[in-house]
Order: C-alpha cells, then structure tokens, then sequence
C-alpha cells in the first residue's frame, strides 16, 4: 500500500465534493432564476430562463468540466486551490462574453426577450455557480 499523505487531496473522497459542486450549484441558480422571475421584469419568452431546464443541464455541464479540470490541476500543481481559483475566475470572466452578446441587435432574433435584467440574471447565475463550484471543490484541500 503507496502512503499518499504527502499529495495534496489524496487519501480524500474527490466525490464529496464533486457531488457537492453540482447539486449546490444547480441549487443555488435555481434559487437566483426564481428570484429573478419572481421580482424582475423578464418576459417569459426569453430561452435561458424560460423553464428551468437550461439551467440544470448548463450549470451541470459545467460543473462537470469544473471538477475535470479541478482534478487535474490538483494532479499537476503545487498549490492547486491557487492555480484552479485562478482557472475559475478567467473561465467566470469569458462566460460574461456570450451573455452580453445577447443584448446586441444581431442577437434579439435568436433570442426574443432579452433584456438587461434577463442578462444580468445570467451573469449573477454564473457568479453563484462559480461560487458554488469553487469552494465546493478546494474547501478541504490544502494551500
């Protein structure tokens, strides 16, 4: 038996945290989406938000790749939480890009509805799904 106790995150369960990265994250943005609808002025034929659906499945997605590419980082760096809090502020920052799109002129055919509040919503789901996902996965690992 190889004593693991020097590698960062080994000898732990990965998928206690993992588990705890999607199913708080898709949590948390249903919560923001039903905040949003209930307060907001988002018309009902705006696609992201429209039914929940686009939300689980994106926010799962993409804390699927959140705990790939964690479980990598972990593997490969000396300090992991710092690399992959690093990653996940740069990955945070590009997904704004295709949510501000949306409120370009090309776009409102594609998606009828979009308004600054519906945009915002998104972007705020992201935040709080980056949030989730984050400390879901580097708060029991080491520096």
């Amino acid at each position: 038996m190889t004593d693991h106790a020097d590698r960062p995150g080994e000898g732990r369960r990965p998928w206690v945290g993992g588990l705890k990265a999607v199913v708080g994250s898709v949590l948390a943005t249903l919560a923001v989406r039903s905040v949003a609808l209930a307060t907001l002025d988002i018309p009902a034929e705006f696609p992201p938000l429209a039914g929940p659906g686009p939300t689980v499945f994106l926010t799962t997605v993409s804390a699927l790749v959140a705990i790939g590419v964690f479980e990598g980082v972990r593997r490969s760096a000396n300090r992991p939480k710092r690399v992959f809090r690093r990653i996940a502020a740069g990955v945070l920052l590009v997904s704004f890009v295709p949510d501000l799109s949306l409120l370009s002129d090309g776009a409102t055919a594609a998606f009828p509805g979009a308004t600054p509040a519906g945009v915002a919503t998104l972007m705020l789901m992201h935040v709080v799904a980056a949030l989730v996902i984050v400390w879901s996965l580097t708060a029991r690992e080491p520096a």
